[in-house]
């Protein structure tokens, strides 16, 4: 028998990282046993797995759940060796684990490769931020095989609508989408967004004005390309230089409305904080009729869906050019507040806001052209364009497609 053990005691993103390393090893090695450690403080997200621990039950594989009680690396090993004694080889997955853990998982491989063999995972967050295996495309979770090369291919036949967040549209049609593209178990990783069978972006050779100028074919409007694009996250936001995810770390991110129309939801932000202004402007702007009505459809999606991983701050029911500097001091103290708006940037920096905020202008510059980004761009484009009623929308590997308008059909229905 084969079993795999998977620890879940990391401080951050721990859920996320434990759900990918228990699916992806489950289609790459499908283990009969999986032993899961956990750490007290982690129970929150154990109980979070409980559907996805039935649905491996379903497919007759067993799943023990045992507390960590951390002491010598003896005393690890001999609690492993008790609960894998049936096992012939047992396969041990760090990722998701503390350091400490990781380092005993990594001896105990080095004691006994051949029953001990080592998987790990490069998950790649960054534009991803929050979402987890099976739905981001396999090609960001890489493995890296110690001691083992015995892997036939991948098969994931799991059945995880529980996890779908069918209140979340936008957030739905990419986790179908990418659930999806994972079912036809291949391990390519050349993806690419068509529209009405014309290859508009890929990630061989990405060309954001290619892109552009295949979608005129569709879209007419030089402006309203550019736009989608900049929703969509293909471009870099910049503050005095910096991207916007280093100026942001470790502390809180007040963001004006702008940063919206910037693809701020495609930036590893991990506190974003929403003005209520910025909920009543989004608002505005969607209930406007005419030629960019079904382009503010598909901001209100994307706001909808960020508004739901973010905090939302109290302000004035005004425009934020006036809210956010009335802003209770004690609220927003030591925040980084950005806007890309230059004049309510000077503004600010002149009235109180500036002496308990860090208060700083961006813009966009740049393309983002990276692996992981530009198949967040291909996956964000699919959702934009289906929101703004573009038909015949498709994201392939290869050339096994998805078809975005069947997989919205499918959000809608359940």
């Amino acid at each position: 028998m084969e079993c795999a053990v998977i620890p879940i005691n990391r401080s951050d993103f721990t859920f996320e990282s434990a759900f990918s390393a228990i699916v992806r090893t489950y289609e790459l090695v499908r283990p009969e046993k999986f032993i899961i450690l956990y750490a007290e403080f982690n129970d929150v997200h154990l109980r979070k797995l409980e559907k996805l621990f039935e649905e491996l039950n379903s497919h007759h594989v067993e799943v023990v759940k045992k507390k960590l009680d951390m002491k010598s690396f003896d005393d690890f090993k001999k609690m492993i060796e008790e609960e894998t004694k049936s096992c012939d080889k047992v396969f041990l997955i760090p990722t998701s684990g503390a350091n400490i853990v990781a380092v005993y998982l990594t001896l105990l491989h080095a004691e006994d490769k051949g029953k001990y063999p080592l998987i790990n995972y490069l998950f790649a967050f960054g534009p991803w931020i929050r979402y987890y295996y099976p739905f981001v495309p396999r090609s960001l979770e890489e493995k890296l095989l110690l001691g083992y090369s015995n892997i036939a291919g991948v098969n994931l036949d799991l059945n995880l609508e529980d996890y779908i967040e069918r209140d979340l549209e936008f957030t739905a049609i990419i986790q179908l989408t990418a659930e999806k593209l994972n079912k036809f178990n291949s391990e390519e990783k050349d993806i690419s967004l068509r529209v009405r069978g014309k290859e508009i972006l890929n990630t061989s050779a990405t060309s954001y004005d290619k892109a552009k100028k295949s979608l005129s074919m569709f879209i007419q409007d030089d402006e309203l390309r550019e736009n989608i694009l900049k929703l969509a996250g293909a471009y870099k936001i910049l503050v005095d230089g910096e991207e916007i995810e280093k100026v942001a770390y470790g502390r809180p991110l007040l963001i004006d409305t702008n940063l919206i129309y910037y693809g701020i939801h495609t930036h590893e932000i991990r506190d974003l904080v929403i003005p209520y202004c910025v909920h009543n402007e989004v608002l505005m702007t969607v209930n406007k009729k005419g030629k960019d009505e079904a382009f503010s459809n598909a901001v209100f999606m994307v706001y909808d869906t960020l508004r739901a991983k973010s905090r939302m701050l109290p302000s004035e029911n005004t425009i934020c050019d006036v809210a956010i500097p009335k802003i209770e001091a004690d609220l927003i103290k030591n925040y980084l507040v950005v806007t890309a708006d230059k004049r309510a940037y000077q503004r600010w920096k002149r009235l109180a806001i500036s002496s308990y905020a860090d208060v700083r202008l961006a813009n966009v510059e740049g393309e983002r052209t990276s692996y992981a980004e530009v198949t967040s761009v291909i996956f964000n484009l699919a959702a934009i364009l289906h929101f703004m009623k573009v038909e015949g929308v498709e994201v392939c590997i290869k050339n096994n497609c998805v078809k975005i308008d069947d997989v919205a059909k499918e959000v809608e229905l359940k």
